[in-house]
């Protein structure tokens, strides 16, 4: 039962009598017959709700797997330095013949920098190996080093246009507010470890002030705990004419968290983009949510990770 809802630029809030639930506006675009969804970021930059992480996947892979993905209509390409793939992503969206404004590129530097410079020369080697002109999203991908530092580097970054947006990953609430308090430039994005199993619920009710996009990493919790063939979900599924991943993934996006399913395989990353032609009951949210342990599937440390304000 709807009790409320406010809604404030792309943020919308929704108390129901099972709790409350911080949902994010999206925007419909079609790319070679495939629908894709955008959330609007705090800067007012639209990424895609849905993309393609390419964590783990070969280099002699990874640009042939970003390329079918962006034939498909993937708009969103998610890679790091630590997954040393950025050259192939890089290569994928140049080769790809689609408008270099129509893809949105992610990366992440993970070096545990403690000068300006030291994050000057990370982010050099991202975008030599990238061999584009801007990147859309630079994230800090762990609290290493000293974000502070870090974050102030990528701000001026960011103004001169080297990135369209900025952000950070695996950041909870004592390594982010260290970047908060004093951020000229407000993370874009958080992307953290969430999934059905791990909802990130608190996660994304402590960013909503910041007006910081939850992107979830790992969102089929890497195929553990039988997920991927969960008897709720697939009943949830089969009522849409959708697999159980479908189900899950759709949960977390009608949560407002995006997600970054990894898949080498063109049909299930074909899948992990049809979310955005059926919508979860009321109902049948209440029934994933339980499914919510609250801990992490991968065993990632959170805020345990140690570093300098």
């Amino acid at each position: 039962k709807l009790a409320s809802i406010k809604a404030e630029c792309s943020l919308i809030e929704l108390k129901t009598d099972t709790g409350t639930w911080i949902c994010r506006r999206l925007d419909t675009r079609f790319y070679a017959g495939a629908r894709l969804e955008y959330t609007k970021l705090n800067n007012g930059v639209s990424m895609p709700a849905a993309g393609l992480g390419v964590y783990n996947i070969p280099k002699r892979d990874t640009q042939r797997i970003a390329e079918e993905a962006l034939e498909t209509g993937c708009r969103l390409i998610d890679t790091a330095a630590y997954y040393g793939n950025e050259r192939e992503v890089g290569a994928a969206v140049r080769a790809s013949g689609v408008p270099r404004a129509e893809i949105f590129v992610t990366t992440k530097i993970c070096d545990p920098c403690f000068t300006e410079n030291d994050t000057l020369e990370s982010v050099k080697r991202s975008m030599q190996e990238l061999g584009l002109e801007y990147a859309d999203l630079m994230l800090i991908h762990w609290p290493a080093g000293r974000p502070r530092v870090m974050w102030k580097t990528l701000e001026k970054l960011c103004r001169d246009g080297i990135f369209r947006a900025i952000g950070v990953s695996n950041f909870y609430p004592g390594t982010f507010s260290e970047i908060a308090k004093d951020a000229e430039i407000l993370p874009a994005v958080n992307q953290l470890e969430a999934s059905v199993l791990y909802q990130q619920r608190a996660m994304a009710e402590y960013l909503a002030p910041f007006k910081t996009a939850l992107q979830a990493w790992s969102p089929l919790a890497e195929g553990r705990h039988g997920i991927c063939s969960h008897p709720l979900l697939q009943a949830i599924g089969a009522r849409h004419g959708k697999s159980a991943a479908q189900a899950a993934l759709k949960y977390l996006l009608q949560l407002g968290i995006a997600v970054i399913p990894k898949s080498s395989h063109i049909e299930r990353i074909r899948e992990n983009l049809s979310l955005f032609d059926f919508a979860l009951s009321a109902e049948e949210l209440s029934q994933i949510r339980a499914l919510d342990t609250g801990r992490s599937v991968t065993g990632w440390p959170g805020d345990a990770l140690s570093y300098i304000p």
